[in-house]
């Protein structure tokens, strides 16, 4: 059982160590000294990153990007597709030596939906959940069937929680940046506002190569950005093409990339006139060239062509849908429907011309994506201007407000193939991200409902196809690419194999076998 003590100890630890950490790695995060609770805080990516690192989860993402076990043994899932029993392996420790139970596991869980976590994301996906516990098996119960449910569970980290008083919770929830014990393949040596210095967990499955691992905390990439050209960090994470550029131009520079879960696509306002019209939908998805944009906009490095609503990053679902691109088709297909060139070769059918907004949050790379689209739309007699809003308020006040006539998001959801809450009839907001306003599909909504809720993968991958087939047939948007991250080391780099796909807490999940050279 983890007592309070086990909080103050942490103020006795000292910083750094003699001769330096073996190896150092930048990170930037947006308060310092940072959380070291993943879940608290989590709106910040280093955060998440950082516990992905310190914990492991129930169960992981395999090479595939499906569901496989990490603490658990094993687990199954009932006919119904209500339950989710999960075995837990025997032995596990956490880095001060207690087992690992299912206390730990059931305590987690009500962590996550207490008023001291701030994961929105999770707490959604385990609300209304019921949680029992035996010996060494878990059980979830669900309200009802989701068959992303297991990848749900790689998302949550399990903490040293079981058997904590409630003051000793608050006490934790109150001091995040004072670490607990760990079960991933290191502990935290020492803590402080600039530094965390890593060291190998001795109950860890996992043993590091790397003896001695510090991250160096940045509040800015480009502060980051140049402390790895000074060579004081030998690692930095890059999540843009910008970013990636900048680091490349090191000498010696040497890059590992992921493909992430995520998309981006430019959704339609199927109220806006024109884009009530499919025939129009349709043209400008057939116009435009994603391999242009990923070449242009992204450098070539920064996403993978998506042109249906899969991630790349989610191999598993099946091949992706292709959509022959051809502004010349295109051109013809709006010719054909009445809509012809008038001044400034701007396309109009009777009063209504083919003049967009197109709104995009103020996040790189998405407004450089944005004037790319513009440009190539351009040839086909589509008019588009961009406009840029503030990061923060895009979702609420531009997307879930339907003020917005084209709009392009980059989106991050549970690594798995359900799109339900993006294209369902009534995910419109608040209940979900529909926000093109298009008429309900019946059998769009079945696809959907079998994609979310079916336990068999074939079915799942025979529906996801139905679901792409009548998503293209409606074009409610255009999916554009799957973003990539991409972890840049400093020559002489250590041998480090990072996973070709996964989110970008992916990068450590083989960290223990990375060697210096």
């Amino acid at each position: 059982m983890l007592a309070i003590g086990a909080l103050g100890f942490a103020l006795s630890l000292h910083f750094g160590l003699i001769g330096g950490p073996e190896f150092t790695e930048g990170l930037v995060v947006s308060e310092r000294p940072m959380s070291l609770n993943p879940l608290i805080d989590a709106s910040d990516p280093a955060v998440v990153d950082v516990g992905h690192l310190l914990y492991r989860s129930l169960l992981k993402l395999d090479s595939t990007g499906s569901p496989t076990t990490d603490l658990a043994d094993s687990y199954s899932v009932s006919a119904t597709g209500l339950v989710y029993s999960v075995a837990l392996q025997s032995n596990l420790r956490w880095s001060n030596g207690s087992p690992i139970t299912v206390a730990d596991i059931a305590a987690t869980d009500a962590f996550a939906l207490s008023a001291q976590a701030n994961d929105p994301t999770l707490a959604t996906a385990l609300k209304g959940i019921k949680v029992a516990t035996s010996f060494s098996t878990v059980t979830f119960t669900l309200p009802a069937p989701r068959s992303s449910f297991a990848a749900t569970l790689t998302q949550m980290p399990i903490l040293p929680l079981g058997g904590m008083s409630e003051p000793a919770l608050l006490a934790a929830a109150r001091h995040p940046t004072l670490p607990l014990p760990t079960s991933g393949p290191y502990d935290v040596q020492s803590t402080a506002a600039l530094a965390i210095v890593l060291q190998p967990n001795p109950h860890s499955t996992a043993h590091p190569a790397i003896k001695s691992y510090e991250l160096r905390l940045f509040v800015t990439f480009a502060d980051a950005a140049y402390a790895f050209s000074q060579g004081t960090v030998g690692a930095l994470l890059a999540t843009t093409p910008e970013e990636l550029r900048s680091l490349m131009a090191v000498k010696g520079a040497q890059a590992e990339s992921m493909t992430t879960p995520g998309f981006v696509d430019m959704m339609f306002n199927e109220h806006v006139p024109g884009l009530d019209d499919s025939a129009v939908r349709h043209a400008i998805s057939i116009a435009i060239d994603r391999s242009a944009v990923v070449a242009g906009a992204l450098d070539g490095r920064g996403g993978v062509v998506q042109t249906g609503p899969f991630s790349a990053g989610i191999p598993w679902v099946g091949p992706p849908t292709t959509e022959a691109i051809s502004p010349t088709a295109a051109s013809s297909v709006l010719q054909a429907n009445g809509w012809v060139a008038g001044s400034g070769g701007v396309r109009h059918r009777g009063s209504t011309r083919l003049t967009f907004a197109l709104a995009v949050p103020d996040i790189n790379p998405l407004p450089v994506v944005a004037h790319e689209v513009a440009g190539q739309l351009e040839a086909i007699g589509v008019q588009v201007t961009v406009d840029a809003v503030p990061a923060a308020s895009f979702l609420s006040g531009t997307l879930d407000s339907g003020h917005f006539q084209l709009a392009i998001d980059l989106w991050n959801p549970v690594p798995d193939p359900d799109v339900s809450a993006f294209w369902r009839s009534n995910a419109a907001p608040p209940h979900g991200y529909n926000v093109s306003g298009g008429t309900p599909d019946a059998f769009l909504d079945a696809a959907l409902d079998l994609l979310a809720e079916s336990g068999d993968r074939a079915a799942r991958i025979t529906s996801a196809a139905q679901v792409a087939s009548l998503l293209a047939a409606d074009a409610p948007a255009v999916f554009l690419y799957t973003p990539k991250v991409s972890v840049v080391f400093r020559s002489p780099a250590p041998t480090a194999p990072i996973p070709e796909i996964g989110p970008e807490s992916a990068r450590y999940d083989d960290i223990a076998s990375w060697e210096l050279h």
